[in-house]
């Protein structure tokens, strides 16, 4: 699989998932705030593939910008979130943008126009990572685990990480926290203990029924939390199983 490289000098549109989706891809994902100054350096020294821009610039350094990654990059792909008028995007596009979208544009809608434009290489995989992370992010949330514990983040990376390289599970503390480590830019101990802490107080809430559901009969019995290892195994063993599932009926119809 050909890796691309990401330059993403936006807020406005959710980096975080972004980013996440086209790291767990294989992607290499550089994130700056949208200054002229730090776009135009990370053009100079990360030469993207492709980037995308958002509206938070002026129009006039929103062209600039384009130009600048267009001249340091030979054949980069910029696509514009505009919040401007119909005239604004077309002085983008006449500038040199490939695509210009809503300024609310989801991550899903930029990975389709990321799609188009590198072509099938990459965009089987990105769209194969886009599936399984709708189906970690339901489960963690069916599981009591929801956006607003940090935990969340670090756990839906890890998952996805597991599902699609499973011989990692015999290495979560040597290598699986250090590689999320990296692409949510934090320690690998905060990591572990952002995982722990939402295990262990979705635990106390999540229903009989959905700890049946995913760890068994004999988890109602349990008075403490499973451990970070333990979760992380279950769940992605499950979610696996039900991808091959499905697959496979897919596959006899």
């Amino acid at each position: 699989m050909q890796s691309y490289k990401f330059l993403l000098p936006t807020k406005t549109l959710t980096k975080n998932e972004l980013t996440d989706r086209l790291a767990m891809s294989g992607q290499r994902v550089k994130c700056t705030d949208p200054h002229a100054d730090e776009i135009y350096q990370a053009d100079v020294t990360f030469k993207p593939d492709a980037a995308v821009i958002d509206e938070q610039l002026t129009v006039k350094e929103t062209i600039h910008y384009i130009e600048q990654t267009k001249k340091c990059s030979t054949g980069a792909k910029v696509i514009v979130l505009a919040h401007g008028s119909g005239s604004e995007r077309d002085r983008y596009l006449s500038t040199g943008a490939d695509a210009v979208l809503p300024a609310d544009a989801n991550a899903e809608a930029v990975i389709n126009s990321l799609e188009k434009m590198l072509g099938t290489s990459m965009g089987h995989r990105i769209s194969y990572e886009s599936e399984l992370y709708e189906r970690v992010s339901y489960a963690l949330c069916e599981l009591g685990i929801t956006p607003n514990y940090c935990g969340y983040r670090y756990l839906r990376s890890i998952l996805i990480l597991l599902i699609s390289e499973p011989d990692m599970v015999r290495r979560i503390s040597k290598t699986v926290y250090p590689k999320v480590a990296k692409i949510h830019g934090a320690k690998p101990s905060c990591i572990e203990r952002g995982v722990r802490t939402a295990i262990g107080r979705s635990w106390k809430k999540v229903s009989p029924e959905i700890k049946v559901k995913y760890f068994g009969v004999h988890s109602t019995l349990l008075e403490s939390s499973p451990t970070n290892s333990e979760f992380i195994f279950i769940v992605a063993d499950r979610i696996r199983r039900e991808i091959k599932l499905e697959n496979a009926k897919n596959k006899n119809s």
